[in-house]
């Protein structure tokens, strides 16, 4: 006899009720289970952008401090892909 076999000898031992019931739970579980996954693979997508939001508030405390204001764009910055400068 097969796994397969035993689940449905299993499963034609029950009642429509029933069947109905474990269907719910089965798929309540499913649910469960697909967000717990996608909550696990995501972690690390939310702790980097966490990460990122304290370094942004950390630069902007930084900024304050030395008198740049927020919004303004007199911050002179080099860009790295040649050798001029730009505006922030």
């Amino acid at each position: 006899m097969t796994e397969h076999d035993t689940e449905t000898n299993v499963f034609d031992s029950m009642s429509v009720d029933e069947l109905q019931d474990a269907v719910e739970q089965m798929s309540a579980d499913l649910r469960n289970a697909k967000i717990a996954l996608r909550d696990k693979r995501l972690s690390g997508v939310r702790a980097a952008l966490e990460a990122r939001r304290e370094a942004d508030a950390d630069l902007n405390e930084e900024l304050r401090k030395i008198g740049h204001r927020a919004g303004s764009r007199s911050l002179f910055i080099a860009d790295p892909f040649s050798n001029r400068y730009g505006r922030l």
